[in-house]
């Protein structure tokens, strides 16, 4: 994990860190994993307290509207702050959405999600059936929400390598065909910590998919247009981006 943080950091600042740097980020990132951690454990049991610290930046607030709407959106979400608490104050304030999760999960990632759904939150490995089912939600009027940002296992090569911080990545870009197929627009939103303890919900504008001539074309442009709005927030907040593992495996030996 230790050389997953220092190559992703490594390429998102430029390949610009120095060896002391290098060092230092992934005390940071365990630190503010950490805290998330505890903070996500304290408030399962104390929801009212929850909602003192968590609150929705404009842009999130208008994005979950379209689910009271019945508009279907297609929601992804980077590896940023605490994800899984954020996830918590979603079903909290009855936003009902899908959560397609990482394919054929370990043991201690299936209690996890095991525990995700104790919560009240609908959650489903990525599989076909997950993926049929996801399809009908999205054209009933229902949202998705999925990651962008945690690469596929080596075993599973994507046959479209979108570009994420100007270098080819293995990243899922299942999310794009989803929302071309509803007409949905794909919007990000990312948890974020805030001094004082506090939780913010970011959110960017609607991003509606561009049609282009060629399926493959079509299916890389606007994952590369998903991914180059993610890298601003993920560069905004890059101390909290709990990516554990490396998305640019040429880099690990930095």
């Amino acid at each position: 994990m230790v050389r997953a943080i220092r190559a992703n950091q490594f390429v998102i600042k430029d390949q610009s860190l120095s060896q002391e740097e290098l060092l230092e980020l992934p005390k940071i990132v365990f630190r503010s994993a950490s805290n998330c951690i505890f903070d996500y454990f304290y408030f399962l049991s104390r929801p009212d307290q929850l909602q003192e610290v968590v609150g929705f930046s404009p842009k999130a607030k208008l994005a979950f509207e379209r689910i009271k709407k019945n508009q279907p959106s297609v929601f992804v979400c980077p590896h940023l702050s605490n994800f899984d608490l954020m996830g918590y104050a979603l079903a909290l304030n009855d936003f009902e959405v899908q959560v397609l999760s990482y394919p054929e999960p370990v043991s201690s990632y299936k209690m996890q999600n095991q525990l995700r759904e104790s919560l009240g939150i609908i959650v489903t490995p990525m599989t076909l059936s997950a993926f049929r089912q996801a399809r009908k939600r999205l054209q009933s009027g229902g949202s998705i929400l999925t990651g962008l940002d945690r690469p596929l296992p080596e075993d599973q090569q994507n046959k479209y390598q979108p570009t994420f911080f100007d270098h080819e990545a293995n990243l899922p870009v299942t999310y794009v065909r989803m929302a071309m197929e509803a007409e949905a627009p794909v919007i990000i939103v990312a948890a974020t910590s805030q001094p004082g303890g506090r939780y913010i919900l970011e959110a960017t504008d609607p991003i509606w998919m561009e049609p282009q001539e060629e399926l493959e074309t079509e299916i890389i442009h606007n994952a590369n247009r998903v991914l180059k709005e993610a890298e601003e927030i993920i560069l905004a907040y890059s101390n909290q981006w709990a990516m554990f593992y490396p998305i640019w495996p040429k880099f690990l030996g930095v």
